[in-house]
């Protein structure tokens, strides 16, 4: 039998070697020593787990993302809801510009108004004009102020 010895725990050509755990040397030599993981792939890796143990049910991570994304949900609805009721239900617009029309008429009218006293204003004036008034005395008039 080649490889036994009477023991039967391991081949007779790896006997002779200083066991490593169950391992012996020469075949931890043979296959490597595992490589350490880099920074990155730790970093990594505790992101994971961490994810992993916060993001399952009852956990807060959880929770406040759960509430993040219900509250996205909600206010999106409400967003569509007062869209369609703009759309569809309000006439406060028709009112309001029915008011702008209405300010308009008025605004129109109050400034003719305006004009028409200051035309009377200008007329009363007029009237009461004495170009006589403005001479020197025993001068004749200028003709700036003749009408």
């Amino acid at each position: 039998q080649f490889g036994s010895n009477s023991q039967g725990s391991a081949p007779q050509l790896l006997s002779s070697c200083r066991p490593l755990g169950n391992i012996p040397i020469e075949m931890s030599q043979i296959e490597g020593s595992a490589a350490k993981p880099s920074l990155f792939s730790r970093v990594g890796s505790s992101i994971l787990n961490t994810a992993r143990s916060n993001l399952r049910p009852g956990a807060g991570l959880y929770s406040l993302g759960f509430g993040v994304a219900a509250g996205v949900a909600i206010s999106g609805l409400v967003y569509a809801g007062r869209t369609v009721s703009v759309m569809l239900f309000d006439h406060e617009y028709y009112k309001l510009q029915s008011r702008k029309r209405y300010y308009e008429k008025q605004l129109i009218f109050t400034r003719e108004q305006e004009e028409t006293q200051a035309a009377h204003y200008l007329a009363s004036m007029a009237a009461e004009y004495d170009p006589a008034a403005t001479r020197m005395p025993f001068k004749s008039l200028d003709a700036k102020y003749r009408f």
